[in-house]
């Protein structure tokens, strides 16, 4: 029986001291750190940036794409063959917006 608790304590200790050293994690497999640049979720910095996040929401013929001053961006682009204005927000969400 004291055997087999010194096994345990040793066991326990053993563990405790190997995950103390670990890194801290930044990002998970689920939950990463930050979006990549270009992708939903992440603010489009560039022209092309914010091109790509309209695109890849089912918009194609972009057109008039510009920086507000809040660093949203909005363009003419269409959909189903109807033109309509989009804006992408300052957290890549891309949005069909009235003219």
């Amino acid at each position: 029986m004291k055997t087999v608790l010194s096994t345990a304590a040793a066991l326990i200790v053993a563990a405790s001291s190997a995950n103390a050293q670990m890194p801290p994690a930044t990002g998970t497999s689920t939950t990463p750190a930050a979006p990549p640049a270009g992708m939903p979720g992440s603010a489009p910095q560039t022209a092309t940036s914010a091109r790509t996040q309209i695109e890849a929401s089912g918009y194609t013929n972009i057109k008039a794409l510009k920086r507000k001053e809040d660093g949203s961006w909005e363009a003419l682009a269409t959909k189903n063959n109807v033109e309509v204005a989009v804006s992408v927000d300052t957290t890549g969400s891309v949005t069909q917006t009235s003219r």
